[in-house]
């Protein structure tokens, strides 16, 4: 951890250098979102309708991040709270909010065990009338936006959570009336209403989330993810997962991606780089979803805790970075003055931003580690023809990110004024990069 920790001391102290002759491209002058832009990432904030409202957070936003996500404006209970009756007042300000500002958007938590409606819950169904529920559901919400924002939502959580932690199938209405079809149903629905977007199935591994999950549910507890045990073999949850996920995928369901939730209470946070093996044995994408890191209330302030906090934060975006499978990295929120879900109890803190929107070290950890990204997918030298097939580490455009002349001169001249503190970075950060064949959306 020590190691990890002068990583990010050196890092951030290169992001500064490189900041005196390149100021476009650091968060203390921009934001982060141009450097997510040159490191061709989805890199986003979950954002609820009420933060819309106050203008400081809306500029973090823009400044920031190229993706917003959905908190709970599109569970099934705020969209169609009767019959029928669909109600898109809250996520179209969200959407439409994106569209105006030119970011791109994640639909969170499209079908849930929480979130429904009474007239789901107590209803009097059958496996085909649910499931035409189910599937009519879907359709509405994925296809409004493909037709009335096309290009913004560009990723959804088809099915959250539904798995519990000894690996099998969490109880739900769905599960209770449909069977284990119903994951089928929503992600072939999903895609049919948008051919274009990437649909995930999202869920949680971390130890303590997991342990947590068991109490609350008065199930065995059992072993989650830590640094120390970071494989799928090791975690009954993972395990359930995976084996649900390889037999939809070979049955030809359209899953593109997992998303793995991330919020960090581990003193000794789980090696993602190790644990994504899985979803890229499989050929499919993974993101970081819901991601903060949460610290001791009495310990907010502490620089040993914020040290902690900015090496988390890079590490896991470091980690994402290095796959070719993944390019999206989404914070559960931006700043510590306005949590998406605010958090009881004795941890908090848990964003890049303080209370007062000032940054913590996690932004310059993080500026470092999206500027050596970008250096790198902007100066690779171009393969030759003549030459035997080379692996193209390029890293593919993120979804709704462009990139032109403009960019990559800001990159060059960062290189230009700081080589040696980019290569340092590059060998530090970049450390298994893998060459990838398929253009990433």
């Amino acid at each position: 951890m020590f190691a990890r920790h002068r990583f990010v001391l050196a890092a951030a102290v290169c992001a500064a250098a490189l900041a005196a002759s390149a100021p476009s491209a650091t968060a203390q002058t921009t934001g982060l979102r141009e450097a997510a832009d040159a490191a061709m990432v989805n890199f986003g904030a979950a954002t609820t309708v009420a933060t819309l409202a106050d203008g400081a957070y809306t500029q973090l936003l823009i400044d920031n991040v190229n993706m917003i996500s959905t908190v709970d404006e599109v569970d099934f209970a705020v969209v169609q709270p009767q019959p029928g009756v669909f109600d898109f007042a809250a996520p179209d300000l969200l959407i439409d909010f994106a569209a105006a500002e030119g970011l791109t958007a994640r639909g969170h938590g499209l079908i849930s065990r929480d979130g429904l409606p009474e007239w789901i819950l107590n209803g009097t169904w059958t496996p085909e009338t649910l499931a035409q529920v189910l599937t009519d559901h879907v359709t509405a919400v994925v296809s409004r936006y493909a037709e009335r924002n096309p290009g913004v939502v560009t990723q959804w959580d088809v099915v959250d959570e539904a798995f519990l932690p000894d690996g099998t199938p969490r109880d739900s209405i769905w599960r209770q009336v449909i069977g284990d079809d119903y994951i089928r149903i929503a992600f072939e629905a999903a895609r049919a209403a948008d051919p274009d977007a990437l649909l995930f199935y999202d869920d949680f591994y971390d130890d303590l989330s997991v342990t947590q999950d068991a109490v609350d549910n008065g199930v065995a507890v059992v072993p989650g993810a830590t640094a120390s045990n970071s494989t799928c073999d090791g975690v009954a949850k993972c395990v359930g997962v995976r084996n649900a996920i390889t037999a939809l995928a070979a049955a030809g369901v359209p899953i593109d991606g997992i998303g793995l939730q991330a919020h960090l209470l581990s003193p000794d946070p789980l090696d993602y780089s190790t644990f994504s093996t899985w979803i890229d044995d499989l050929g499919l994408r993974w993101a970081i979803t819901e991601f903060d890191v949460p610290v001791p209330v009495t310990e907010i302030a502490n620089p040993q805790s914020l040290a902690f906090q900015a090496d988390t934060y890079a590490t896991v975006l470091s980690s994402c970075l290095d796959s070719p499978s993944c390019n999206t990295f989404v914070t559960w929120g931006i700043t510590d003055r306005l949590p998406p879900t605010p958090r009881d109890g004795a941890f908090g803190g848990a964003l890049w931003f303080d209370q007062s929107d000032a940054p913590k070290p996690a932004v310059d950890a993080m500026s470092a580690v999206l500027v050596s990204s970008a250096t790198v997918v902007t100066t690779e030298p171009p393969t030759t023809t003549a030459a035997p097939a080379t692996p193209d580490t390029t890293r593919p455009a993120a979804d709704g990110v462009t990139t032109g002349d403009d960019s990559s001169t800001a990159v060059g001249v960062i290189i230009g004024a700081g080589t040696l503190c980019a290569i340092a970075i590059i060998i530090v950060v970049l450390r298994r990069r893998r060459p990838t064949n398929e253009a990433e959306r």
